[in-house]
């Protein structure tokens, strides 16, 4: 009986080393979270890393990388038109499972698929409710993705 209480704790914590560090709807917090909370939640919560400050399009992010080859960009805080200040977030996996797995939770989610459609190189998922606009690109051999979040 032993051996198979063994085997079944070895299972699960098998599974818990390759499950995806952040979900969707914690990509949709760190739009409203000034950049102390999301450090603190991305450094010492998820077990991401700060690895430096990244321009990209001409925008400053503040780049998290883990150990399991995913990266979070923090966007810089924008002033919207009601005052609060949002930060454009975009996670990027190299892992099938967890772009896979960002897809299925943005669906469950209260964000409506607005748009699905591909372009060269990946396939396009917008969603979009009244607070949020999210995007998700998922590569045609499904070994990298990309998700983009904003508050709006």
């Amino acid at each position: 009986m032993k051996k198979y209480l063994f085997a079944l704790f070895l299972i699960f914590a098998c599974l818990g080393v390759y499950a995806q560090s952040v979900s969707f709807g914690d990509l949709l917090n760190l739009t409203s979270m000034n950049d102390g909370q999301s450090h603190d939640l991305l450094a010492s919560s998820k077990g991401f890393k700060a690895s430096g400050a990244q321009t990209l399009n001409g925008r400053a992010y503040a780049e998290y990388k883990s150990a399991k080859g995913e990266s979070v960009l923090v966007g810089a805080g924008i002033k919207s038109t009601s005052g609060n200040v949002t930060h454009e977030i975009i996670y990027n996996t190299n892992l099938e499972a967890d772009i896979n797995n960002m897809l299925a939770q943005a669906k469950k989610s209260t964000l409506t698929l607005v748009f699905q459609g591909a372009d060269l190189a990946a396939n396009i998922y917008r969603f979009d409710n009244s607070l949020f606009r999210a995007s998700i690109s998922l590569a045609f051999d499904k070994k990298s993705g990309n998700v983009d979040v904003q508050q709006k």
